[in-house]
């Protein structure tokens, strides 16, 4: 792949020798090239070996149409790849981020049969740009330009790609609300530790302000949930198994590398009850446990205890 100094600025390092960074203008991530996306990805140590499995074989893999026009592109564990228009990437001072919605993206356009492959692709992004934001991923943005589909028009033709390029530097999810979607990608930022450690079943329970102060909640105690997580793995010799007498579930054990460091982590002391403010909790009142029994223990609206809930 052709290399293009005009985007880059040589910087002195403490050695006195040159460095090649990326400047932090939007001028320098303009494609000037169509670049393939199976190259891009390749250049982002993405796995595509899977791309030459239809019909086209090795010779069309980039064509393949499983993979070559979805939004986002994921690494297992490594890295997210993340396909963004020029027109929607903003700058503020020396900063450069993207802040559209995905998955509000999935709601539109249904008047057309393509909808649903747009709302397919939007929510997968949205899925992708979580996972990232979870467990803390770099993400790698593949810069588009050309013509852009309106996504308040449901008649609107389909986008026409008609530049691309891989951004050289790193991105990151800096900020992900669980509850609407909405997320905040930084170029040259690290990712951060997530405010919530995941979006639990028990945040769709509630409705209005009471789901607001629920989420506000539990933004302020996840700290302790992750050094809930962390002691239990110290305890346990780095396995998270649940605590409900009897069940003794792991993720790891089940689904392999997939499940390993998940587990869910819940409130003893009903969250519900809690004001807008919060309240203070202790670790011992809290719990590892898997979905099941998580889902079993607040069935009907219940916060049932985790001793006696799998009978003998």
């Amino acid at each position: 792949m052709a290399f293009c100094y005009s985007d880059y600025a040589l910087i002195p390092d403490l050695g006195n020798m040159f460095v090649v960074t990326p400047m932090s203008t939007l001028a320098g991530l303009q494609p000037t090239q169509k670049y393939r996306v199976i190259d891009l990805l390749k250049e982002a140590r993405i796995d595509v070996s899977d791309w030459k499995n239809f019909k086209g074989g090795k010779a069309k893999e980039a064509a393949n149409p499983k993979y070559c026009y979805n939004w986002s592109f994921v690494q297992p564990h490594k890295v997210v790849a993340v396909c963004l228009w020029i027109k929607d990437i903003r700058q503020s001072g020396n900063q450069i981020y993207h802040d559209r919605n995905f998955r509000r993206r999935a709601g539109r356009g249904a008047a057309r049969n393509a909808a649903a492959v747009w709302a397919r692709r939007a929510r997968q992004s949205d899925e992708d740009i979580q996972l990232a934001y979870r467990e803390q991923l770099p993400v790698r943005v593949i810069v588009l330009d050309g013509l852009q589909r309106t996504v308040n028009d449901p008649h609107s033709k389909s986008s026409q790609v008609k530049k691309r390029l891989l951004d050289k530097a790193r991105w990151a999810v800096t900020e992900y609300n669980f509850a609407t979607g909405e997320c905040l990608l930084v170029r040259g930022e690290k990712p951060v530790e997530p405010t919530v450690q995941q979006a639990d079943d028990e945040v769709y329970g509630f409705e209005g302000t009471r789901r607001l102060a629920f989420i506000l909640h539990r933004t302020r105690e996840s700290r302790l949930r992750l050094a809930k997580l962390k002691e239990t793995k110290q305890i346990n010799n780095g396995r998270l198994i649940c605590e409900v007498p009897n069940c003794g579930f792991e993720f790891s054990t089940k689904y392999g590398e997939l499940g390993d460091g998940y587990a869910q982590v819940h409130h003893k002391r009903p969250l519900s009850d809690a004001p807008d403010e919060g309240m203070n909790v202790r670790m011992s009142e809290l719990a590892v446990v898997c979905a099941n029994c998580h889902v079993m223990i607040h069935r009907g609206g219940e916060c049932r205890p985790i001793e006696g809930l799998i009978p003998i």
